[in-house]
């Protein structure tokens, strides 16, 4: 498939989503809806294990193009949430947090706005040294990443952040709960793709129902979160990656998982 605002190049089964609008990366709806389409190609391909998104020229993304702020504008506010809701990044966030593989954020500058939350709604996120954090909505009178921000840092960070609209390194972003690796900017992409590899040889199908199991039990009450967790691991007895690892076990052997 041809896209105009982003590259998906797969190999060796890591699938490598870049944004690449402009300098700046900001996001547009037609650039949303290529990057969700994206998603499901990944999700629904068995050539795929895991996924890196990333942003080209040295930016992950600044966040909304202001267009789409002045569209929301114009309209109700009802039709507005409705846009929104329907095209704007939320679609594309729950795409990233319910596809049934890891995805990666390999986060190489700036990730502003709703970069941010792009980049929050990925597993698993290395950032470079050199990258940038910042909830800058407050700047323009707006809120901003409500949802997942205080999930990782707590509820009155997150209002600190938000009402501020401080920008963060990402080293403070790591010491927050953000981010979950820093590296020198010269070996972000070298230490993404060794972390995407190892991935990418794991057990797809177990690593996807332990995502599902986190992020559903999150919203659950004790019984059903762990109702939930056993009816996974129930599921996954029935693998070939289950037999293959207990078969490994027992043969004192590296397992070679396939993915099934």
């Amino acid at each position: 498939m041809d896209f105009k605002y982003i590259r998906l190049d797969i190999e060796q089964g890591i699938a490598t989503l870049t944004m690449d609008r402009s300098q700046e990366n900001n996001l547009n709806f037609a650039m949303l809806e290529e990057m969700v389409q994206a998603i499901e190609i990944c999700a629904n391909s068995p050539q795929v294990r895991v996924v890196v998104l990333t942003g080209a020229n040295e930016v992950f993304s600044y966040g909304y193009d202001l267009e789409i702020v002045n569209m929301a504008r114009e309209m109700p506010p009802v039709e507005a949430a409705e846009m929104i809701a329907e095209q704007g990044c939320a679609r594309l966030m729950k795409k990233l947090m319910t596809m049934p593989k890891p995805v990666i954020a390999c986060v190489n500058g700036a990730c502003h706005g709703a970069g941010g939350e792009i980049a929050m709604a990925c597993d698993y996120i290395l950032a470079s040294n050199k990258a940038s954090f910042g909830q800058l909505y407050i700047n323009i009178g707006l809120i901003g990443n409500c949802y997942l921000l205080p999930r990782l840092v707590g509820p009155r960070k997150a209002l600190e952040l938000i009402w501020t609209g401080k920008i963060i390194s990402a080293e403070e972003a790591y010491q927050l709960g953000i981010v979950n690796s820093v590296v020198v900017a010269g070996l972000l992409v070298e230490s993404t793709y060794k972390l995407a590899r190892s991935f990418a040889l794991g057990p797809t199908l177990a690593m996807g129902m332990a995502k599902k199991a986190i992020y559903q039990s999150a919203h659950m009450d004790m019984d059903k979160g762990l109702k939930l967790v056993n009816q996974l691991q129930t599921e996954l007895m029935k693998t070939q990656d289950h037999l293959e690892g207990v078969a490994a076990y027992f043969e004192k052997r590296p397992p070679v998982f396939s993915g099934e």
